[in-house]
């Protein structure tokens, strides 16, 4: 029975819009740059024999090896320990607008890559939409130090990363398949990544029955959720269809992430913070509209 990629896309959507949350309750209580080792090295030791066992495919050309590493040092490495420690520093609401960017940087690192000329309405989109990114981390709650500077600007460049792993994982998905891509991404990644895992957990002396088995949970929801169902949804939903239809669906990932953030993390909605969102979601709809030319 083939699934719809449109309701992969949901899936990973979904999954995704509670990474913000799920990353904040982890951090309270274990080190974020340990959590962000873990989330990669565990994926990797989970997926890496599971991929021997059913014999995925792997790339066999230089274009597709060149792919698979920028998607693992991109989205796997630098994204996943960008974000981790950046949302130690930030608040959720913040960190799922900032991730509302993603289709601009997206749209442009593809164009780089590809080679492929963008729309004026497109440009005029992804000014609108980075205005809206600038209001959110330049305007602050006084008293609120839950969304500070370098927390913003950390989770940004883990959206250059991870956009970056959206085009060559994307790519690199429709060649050898959503599963094989995710595979050894994650496999090479937790390879490179091991050695600090391990230099750490001796050097902080982690004791897990010391930590608030709620940060546990975060992080195991982190490994199987985020790492590895997620991006295998959004992968297949995009081998299947294509970037254009199923780009739209990450409009919506700030909006859950929003609504948890409220609901779970019982996060408090500015004024500055509707009006990033109002005017980012504007620029991300021009941006959007400009493809159907």
């Amino acid at each position: 029975m083939k699934i719809s990629p449109h309701l992969l896309a949901s899936v990973a959507i979904i999954l995704w819009g509670a990474t913000p949350a799920a990353t904040l309750i982890a951090v309270k209580g274990i080190d974020p740059v340990t959590v962000g080792l873990l989330r990669t090295v565990t994926a990797a030791v989970i997926l890496f024999p599971l991929g021997l066992f059913l014999k995925l495919p792997t790339p066999k050309d230089r274009k597709s090896l060149i792919d698979l590493l920028l998607s693992a040092l991109t989205g796997f490495v630098g994204y996943t320990l960008l974000f981790t420690v950046g949302q130690k520093f930030t608040s959720t609401a913040h960190t799922a607008l900032i991730l509302a960017s993603a289709p601009i940087f997206t749209g442009f690192i593809g164009s780089i890559i590809e080679r492929k000329l963008l729309a004026p309405r497109w440009w005029i989109g992804a000014v609108i939409a980075l205005i809206g990114e600038g209001i959110l981390i330049a305007f602050r709650t006084p008293g609120n130090s839950a969304a500070s500077l370098i927390g913003d600007l950390m989770v940004l460049a883990s959206v250059v990363f991870v956009s970056t792993s959206y085009v060559t994982g994307g790519r690199l998905s429709s060649r050898i398949g959503a599963w094989a891509t995710i595979t050894w991404g994650i496999s090479i990644a937790g390879l490179i990544l091991i050695p600090i895992l391990v230099w750490r957990l001796i050097t902080i002396n982690l004791a897990p029955l010391h930590v608030d088995p709620t940060s546990w949970f975060a992080v195991i929801y982190l490994i199987l959720f985020t790492s590895i169902l997620g991006w295998a949804a959004w992968y297949g939903a995009i081998g299947r269809a294509g970037v254009a239809p199923i780009a739209p669906f990450q409009f919506a990932q700030p909006i859950v992430s929003l609504i948890i953030a409220i609901v779970i993390v019982g996060e408090t909605i500015t004024v500055h913070i509707i009006l990033a969102v109002c005017i980012i979601l504007t620029g991300l709809v021009v941006t959007r509209t400009s493809t159907k030319n």
